[in-house]
């Protein structure tokens, strides 16, 4: 459940919810004209569904379709141009997802000029509103880039975290992006500068911003303790993995006075450069293991082990703050993976009781937990069962 803080009051806003736990479930998928998929109509089970087939023929492709319909956006970088099928005006996507408050509908319309989406029959005007409903953790061979990538995919991956527990997050995001990219074109401009329209979006930027951090500390809290508790349960609790953040910003107990101090006391140099040097978008989020900074220092297994450990804590984050179970989604993910840590990955999917769908090469290669369900992919015809 998540508390509702006053405007930069730099209040804590999370706080756990109850302890039985929901289960999010996609019960069918159809298809129409989206990327490879002609025609398509699949019912999906709860555990295991395994999506397996040569590479090339549109394994990704569905795991995205997932991905859209229980989140309401593509694979992150995808346009909407990518999914329409080659040659047609439109696709088509609908799903039946079961979740704590019964059986839901998605229906999605894409266009290369925007997407048109219906929950329930009713139109979504805003996707932020109901980022976040139905719980998805996304597994990428890409994501290592969260550990070795720039601060902006770090701050990215913490900011969607916190989207789907608290998705009003995503307009306050909105909401400052916005504010300093009008500061910006303020700093930017050769004509006589207003100080009072200057001291607006300063006060906007220190309000909205102080939210944002507050919610980020957060987070990291509770991603520290789950860390500590994953790393320990799978014998690795010599090992040290945290989050950290520094601030752009001298942090005071008030945190939009602090932004606001900087912004005041940058704004000769903010000047010069045409753009906003302090606040949520230049703070640092980090990975430390061991105390070093893992982004430089960690090697390839052990960045591919933080991975897995970050996005096991976001199962039971999700858990613990909404008391729902997310579906898993994971992308040929076996393959990047040595023995070690594939049992590592294993380990964490036996201990899950929620719905997962993998692909893979191989189904032979993904280990059993109860009935497994499987679903050969073959130049975008799917065929269950095989």
């Amino acid at each position: 459940m998540v508390k509702k803080a006053p405007a930069g009051s730099g209040e804590a806003v999370f706080s756990q919810k109850k302890q039985s736990v929901d289960q999010v479930q996609l019960k069918h998928l159809s298809l129409r004209n989206y990327r490879n998929y002609e025609n398509l109509s699949l019912p999906f089970y709860p555990g295991f569904n395994v999506i397996h087939g040569r590479n090339a023929q549109g394994k990704t492709n569905l795991l995205e379709a997932i991905y859209l319909v229980c989140g309401l956006r593509p694979f992150s970088g995808a346009k909407n141009s990518d999914l329409v099928r080659f040659g047609c005006e439109a696709s088509l996507v609908k799903g039946e997802i079961l979740s704590g408050n019964g059986l839901n509908e998605v229906h999605i319309t894409v266009k290369k000029e925007g997407r048109h989406t219906r929950l329930n029959s009713k139109t979504v005007r805003s996707i932020s509103q109901h980022f976040g409903r139905f719980k998805v953790v996304l597994f990428l061979p890409s994501d290592i880039e969260i550990v070795k990538g720039g601060l902006q995919a770090r701050r990215n991956y913490l900011d969607s975290v916190i989207s789907a527990v608290y998705p009003a997050h995503i307009k306050q995001l909105r909401d400052y992006q916005r504010a300093v990219s009008q500061r910006n074109h303020m700093l930017g401009s050769r004509e006589k500068m207003s100080s009072l329209s200057m001291e607006l979006w300063d006060e906007q930027i220190a309000g909205i911003g102080a939210d944002i951090v507050s919610r980020r500390v957060e987070m990291i809290k509770s991603f520290n303790r789950k860390l500590a508790e994953v790393y320990g349960e799978h014998g690795e609790s010599d090992t040290s993995a945290r989050v950290s953040y520094g601030f752009s910003f001298e942090r005071k107990a008030d945190l939009g006075e602090g932004i606001r101090e900087a912004l005041s006391r940058n704004f000769p140099s903010d000047r010069k450069r045409g753009h906003t040097t302090v606040g949520p978008h230049r703070d640092r989020v980090g990975f430390l293991l061991n105390g070093q900074d893992a982004s430089r220092f960690a090697s390839q297994g052990q960045s591919k082990n933080l991975v897995l450990a970050l996005k096991a804590s976001e199962i039971r984050l999700f858990k613990e703050h909404t008391g729902t179970n997310p579906i898993l989604l994971l992308d040929d993910i076996t393959s990047e993976l040595d023995k070690k840590r594939r049992s590592f990955l294993f380990q964490t999917l036996s201990e899950f009781t929620g719905q997962v769908f993998v692909t893979s090469t191989d189904k032979n290669e993904i280990p059993r937990r109860g009935e497994l369900h499987s679903f050969l992919v073959d130049s975008g015809r799917v065929k269950a069962g095989a």
